[in-house]
């Protein structure tokens, strides 16, 4: 039982507390200030580092994307053991695929993003006896259009973080996009006008060398970036095949006409036209109707692919 009415006996021996404040709650409050500071700026620099990151383009201040180059080959048979208006409509198809590739005039949208265009070269050659020629002479045309980057994000608006040096980085890829598509639209008027001029190789002493137009291509269009072949022939091939190049597993698309309208000597020689592209490492083969190869035409010059 305690006895609260009793005096306290004496204190037991031990260290001396130093007169005043106690050191050790000096040193732990000290420590406790340290770590709210320590955590008010981690707090500050999570919040404004979200935020400045939320506002900044993808890139670190570029506002331009650059869409990767197509590189295209094209084989046209215009030998007259096929319809003599097939040649001249491919031709044609091909010198409006190459105008669609005119670019908007003016300045950017600026509420939208824009697309980037890909810098387009394409390389016809055609079939004749000596398709394989180093020198082709007229019978071969080689244009390229330059591509145009985008925009990847709208312009600026005032209540952005970094406004100023945004719509800077903004404005000057906004005028390297009109610059170029001046340009581009001024190499898109010269190639169509040398695809529409191409001359067509109609000597009636003519051999029809399918495969060896398609292995120019292969050993004459540049390497790297994306490739894609087109060929329009009726594959009544009546020479020994040339094979050389390869496609890379690039795709191949085929505009074949069938003049004798028995369907199946035409799919005979599909089939054996495919057996021989197989040496040559072709990807997807595609098949086109005549009747459907202007607006097809136009997108694999454009994409370099065409979707049914």
């Amino acid at each position: 039982m305690i006895d609260y009415g009793t005096p306290a006996g004496p204190r037991r021996p031990g260290r001396k507390r130093a007169s005043g404040r106690n050191p050790l709650r000096r040193v732990m409050t000290a420590m406790v200030v340290a770590v709210a500071v320590a955590a008010a700026l981690i707090a500050d620099h999570v919040l404004t580092g979200r935020t400045a990151l939320a506002a900044q383009p993808a890139d670190h201040g570029s506002y331009t994307s650059v869409a990767e180059p197509l590189r295209l080959g094209a084989c046209i048979d215009p030998t007259l053991s096929i319809e003599q208006s097939f040649a001249p409509a491919i031709r044609a198809d091909l010198a409006a695929g190459i105008g669609g590739l005119t670019p908007p005039s003016g300045p950017p949208l600026t509420g939208t993003s824009t697309a980037s265009r890909p810098a387009v070269s394409l390389l016809v050659r055609e079939v004749d006896t000596t398709s394989f020629s180093s020198d082709p002479g007229p019978y071969a045309a080689q244009v390229a259009v330059p591509g145009v980057p985008g925009l990847s994000q709208p312009r600026p608006v005032p209540s952005d973080v970094n406004y100023a040096a945004d719509l800077t980085a903004w404005s000057q890829g906004a005028q390297t996009v009109m610059e170029d598509r001046k340009t581009a639209a001024a190499a898109v008027s010269g190639a169509t006008q040398a695809l529409a001029a191409l001359p067509l190789d109609q000597n009636p002493a003519s051999n029809s060398a399918i495969t060896a137009c398609v292995s120019a291509l292969l050993v004459n269009v540049p390497a790297g970036d994306r490739h894609s072949y087109l060929l329009a022939s009726d594959l009544e091939e009546n020479v020994a095949p040339e094979l050389q190049g390869s496609f890379g597993g690039a795709p191949l698309y085929i505009v074949q006409t069938c003049d004798s309208g028995i369907a199946s000597t035409c799919e005979a020689l599909l089939h054996h036209f495919e057996a021989l592209m197989r040496h040559l490492d072709v990807g997807p083969v595609t098949v086109i109707r005549p009747e459907e190869a202007g607006p097809d035409i136009a997108q694999w010059i454009r994409t370099g692919e065409i979707t049914p």
